[in-house]
This record gives C-alpha cells, sequence and structure tokens, in this order.
C-alpha cells in the first residue's frame, strides 16, 4: 500500500511541483545525471534540501527506455522508485535554449554493479533481499544473467554524451583531482569521483551550484540498508575470471577516469585466484 501511495499520490504531487519550480524559477536548473548506483540520490536530495535552483534526479533522457523500465517493473509485480521527470525535462530544458546545469558522479564498474543488483533485488529475484533464504551461488548466478554487466561501462556513451551533447570522453580527465567542469554553450557539467571525500563534494557542488554552504547527507547507502548483511556476504563469495575484469578495466570508460593504481588493485581483490 505505501508503494502505490507514493507512486500514485505522492510521486504525482512532486512531479507537479517540479514542473511549476522548472516554469516559474529563472536560475539555471540543475540536473543530477548520472548512472545507478554512484551516490547521485545523496546529492540530489541534499541539493533540495537547501533550496537550490529548480533540481532533478535522472539516469537517462531517453523517455523509451523510462517507459519499457517503468513497464518492467509492473510486469513483476514492483511500482517503479518514483515517476521520472524526464519527459519535463526534454520538452523544459534539454530542447530548449535555456541554460542548466549537470552534476554527474561515476564509480568503478564492478562495485557499482554489484550494488545495482542489490538495489533491484526484488525485480531480479520476486522477493525481498531480507527475505532471501537461498545461497549465494545461485545469487551470482542471477547477478550474471540478469544485470547488464555493461551498463557503467557503457553509461557515457549511450546516454550522457548522447543526452546533452557533451562528450566527456574529448577532454582529457584529471585522474588525481577526481572531478573536473566542462562548459558547452549552455550546458555546464561537474563530473566528480564518487570516491571523493564528502567534504570535497560538498565545496564542489557549493562552487558549482552557488550556494554559501551546503551539506551532503548520504541516503540509500546498500551496505547500510536492511539487506546489508546478505550484501556484503555476496561480496566477500564473488569473484570475477579474467576475461570479464579485462572487459570492464581495459573500457574506454575505465581507462579515462580511472589510473593504472585503479586497476591494479580492482584484479587483487576481485580476481579468482
Amino acid at each position: 500500500m505505501k508503494r502505490f501511495l507514493k507512486y500514485h499520490i505522492k510521486d504525482r504531487i512532486a512531479l507537479t511541483q517540479q514542473a511549476q519550480a522548472l516554469r516559474y524559477s529563472k536560475q539555471a536548473p540543475i540536473l543530477v545525471f548520472t548512472m545507478a548506483k554512484v551516490g547521485s540520490l545523496s546529492v540530489y536530495q541534499s541539493l533540495k534540501k537547501w533550496g537550490a535552483a529548480p533540481v532533478f534526479h535522472i539516469h537517462t533522457l531517453n523517455e523509451t527506455e523510462i517507459a519499457t523500465s517503468v513497464q518492467r517493473c509492473f510486469d513483476m509485480g514492483v511500482y517503479p522508485d518514483s515517476r521520472s521527470p524526464v519527459s519535463l525535462l526534454n520538452k523544459g530544458v534539454i530542447h530548449t535554449e535555456r541554460p542548466y546545469k549537470v552534476i554527474s558522479l561515476f564509480r568503478n564498474p564492478i562495485e557499482r554493479n554489484i550494488s545495482a543488483f542489490f538495489d533491484a533485488f526484488e525485480v531480479h529475484m520476486g522477493m525481498p533481499a531480507n527475505a532471501y533464504q537461498g545461497d549465494l551461488a545461485h545469487l551470482e548466478e542471477v547477478f550474471y544473467s540478469k544485470v547488464n554487466q555493461r551498463y557503467a561501462i557503457d553509461w557515457y556513451a549511450q546516454h550522457f554524451n548522447t543526452g546533452i551533447g557533451i562528450d566527456v570522453y574529448q577532454t582529457p580527465f584529471d585522474i588525481d583531482q577526481k572531478h573536473m567542469i566542462l562548459k558547452d554553450d549552455r550546458v555546464e557539467v561537474l563530473l566528480m569521483d564518487s570516491r571523493l571525500v564528502d567534504s570535497k563534494k560538498e565545496t564542489l557542488i557549493a562552487d558549482f551550484c552557488d550556494i554559501k554552504t551546503f551539506k551532503l547527507k548520504n541516503v540509500n547507502v546498500t551496505s547500510q540498508l536492511k539487506h546489508a548483511g546478505l550484501y556484503q556476504a555476496f561480496k566477500s563469495h564473488i569473484r570475477f575470471r579474467e576475461s570479464y575484469l579485462k572487459e570492464q578495466l581495459n573500457s574506454r570508460y575505465f581507462n579515462h577516469f580511472f589510473s593504472t593504481e585503479d586497476k591494479q588493485e580492482l584484479v587483487k581483490n576481485w580476481k579468482i585466484n
């Protein structure tokens, strides 16, 4: 019942409020536009709390993809997490001449994929993670068969670059600083490594969004949710073949945003011995 009320009433009201804010605000809208499971919800919720310009949280600007994802949830008997503002953004921001700002975070693809699996656990398994009584080997089979393992490494090329018209790969990324700003005619983009400490993220976001004071409150952290025990057990259980690691860690995405040392550390931690 709670999910029904949230999706059909609370989220409808929230989307109406977003539309009004976008229509009447003279400030540049802020899009927290990232792949899923990189800490973007924390940034979005915190920006809303601190009274920034109209702010939106999205993982794609493809309306067909949104419709397919929503239908899949209903087919599984699960309500979507929220109603998407993508149609509103395409009409009111992306396909207009209005300036806007984008915050985009990224994360190493190995841990992101595992976190994404647990975030959509009920969709994949037909039950909440805290109700699962099966073994870890079965979870591993479902992880490989149900999760798009190329999602993270393809995300910028398939969603971001085409969605807003800025190719992040055209500008070398400062791997040591772990953040940078890109600018186009009417778009400013703040790219951040999700590993940055919160205090650094707060400073970067405050400067980028022209907020005097900004505090980041973390929400929806997988390791802190009800299924944290199963999540940690799965991370301790699963290890990856060399071919899998090569696909992930030799990708354009990984080589653009991460260092050789990062690659070596991930191979050390996740390769089958």
